[in-house]
């Protein structure tokens, strides 16, 4: 083999030269794509398990909000509320005609247990803005519509003994304050209950159940 130059041995180190910059940029861009990609799947990663867990959360407190209605709704007063909501009436001094304490104390007994699920009530309100963030306005209207029966069990409950002869009227009332309902009349309430929790079931299960 023929002994090389200094100009060739020169050119010769130019070239390795050459070829470290290329390699080095390459192990640059590879790095750099291979840590993008390991960010973008850490944070999907992070999102999945925000999901999940905010989901957890919304259905639990959904869950909660429904048996809460059922509570507040129910057909039966027991002697024991009524007792307890006449105490509470005594305890403010309150004062009626014979013919209206009745239907106070029952009314009490209505505030008495929208009172007991109050806790039930705030789960809801504050898992509305994640529910938007998350799932989606759909389910965060959801959320507020089933929430928003409360209030309405409580304007019931308020104006039931004060209807006049406006008999639609008390019947769209009694239907607000009891779950009761019949073959030819259905209970609106009920219906518009449980297809709120349907549409947050559908939103909400699949991510829990990893579905795509």
């Amino acid at each position: 083999m023929t002994a090389w130059t200094a100009t060739e041995w020169s050119a010769f180190g130019g070239v390795l030269s050459g070829v470290g910059t290329v390699i080095g940029a390459v192990a640059v861009i590879v790095a750099a794509n291979l840590g993008s990609s390991t960010f973008k799947s850490w944070r999907e990663q992070k999102l999945s398990e925000r999901k999940i867990e905010q989901a957890e959360r919304i259905l639990t407190a959904t869950y909660k909000a429904r048996r809460g209605l059922e509570y507040v709704r129910s057909p039966l007063i027991t002697a024991h509320e009524l007792n307890a909501a006449e105490k509470h009436l005594e305890m403010l001094d309150w004062w009626a005609t014979t013919d209206r304490k009745q239907s106070l104390i029952t009314k009490q007994a209505y505030f008495n247990r929208l009172n007991a699920v109050a806790e039930e009530r705030r789960a809801v309100e504050e898992c509305l803005p994640m529910a938007r963030a998350l799932f989606g306005e759909q389910v965060e209207k959801a959320l507020e519509t089933l929430n928003r029966q409360y209030h309405i069990v409580n304007v019931a409950a308020d104006m039931n003994d004060d209807v006049g002869d406006d008999r639609d009227f008390a019947r769209k009332l009694r239907s607000d304050l009891s779950s009761a309902s019949g073959t030819k009349i259905p209970n609106e309430m009920n219906d518009i209950i449980a297809a709120q929790v349907e549409l947050i079931e559908d939103a909400l299960l699949p991510v829990l159940r990893l579905e795509k």
